[in-house]
């Protein structure tokens, strides 16, 4: 016959083993009650709440106008992210310059209050910035040579010399804005590399 501790032991043994293979879902005595496992954030709740409201902003005052059927001013806004404003940076960067300035929404049609639009101009701001740090764009780098007055002014500063600058070089087209002085507009053509060289020959002498 058994002692009373071996039939302890083969119990303990019966036990562990139910204790191993229990079927889910189904709890022995004494059992604490699982732990609640909390359902993982789906990527609708992880959104910005500001980037709902910006949405919610461009619904409501400027897509009326600003869609696919209308296209206002060639312009739609109806499918533009405003949560990824990297792939539409030069359309979200004109929305800002137009409603910074008060030019959009019109005047003639319902507008946000102030402080929503400030927030919202803020936003896409801040958003742009942080875009164009991570993904620079310096374009194409112009030579800058100097145009005929810079020309003048160096000799004069140099060699104390004055020269005239506009017979020996020519004039300078002015750019779009009006400057002679971009770096876009001072083109470097052959003809014009051989009148600075004659009017280097004729300074030095």
């Amino acid at each position: 016959m058994m002692s009373a501790k071996t039939i302890a032991g083969w119990i303990g043994i019966v036990l562990g083993g139910v204790a191993c293979f229990s079927v889910p879902g189904v709890r022995l005595l004494g059992e604490p009650p699982p732990t609640e496992i909390a359902p993982q954030s789906t990527a609708s709740n992880l959104r910005p709440a500001h980037a709902s409201a910006e949405r919610a902003l461009l619904d409501k005052y400027c897509v009326t106008c600003h869609n696919q059927r209308l296209l206002t001013a060639g312009l739609t806004l109806e499918k533009l992210n405003v949560e990824d404003v990297a792939k539409d940076a030069e359309v979200w960067e004109k929305v800002v310059r137009k409603v910074k300035t008060g030019a959009m929404p019109p005047s003639r049609v319902p507008r946000p209050d102030p402080a929503a639009l400030s927030g919202f101009v803020s936003s896409l701001e801040t958003a742009l910035d942080r875009a164009a740090a991570a993904h620079p764009e310096p374009g194409r780098i112009a030579i800058h040579r100097l145009n005929q007055s810079e020309y003048t002014n160096a000799i004069r500063d140099l060699l104390a010399l004055d020269i005239n600058g506009r017979s020996l070089l020519g004039i300078d087209d002015a750019g779009e804005d009006g400057f002679d002085n971009m770096a876009d507009d001072l083109s470097v053509s052959p003809s014009l590399v051989e009148r600075y060289v004659a009017a280097a020959r004729k300074i030095s002498r």
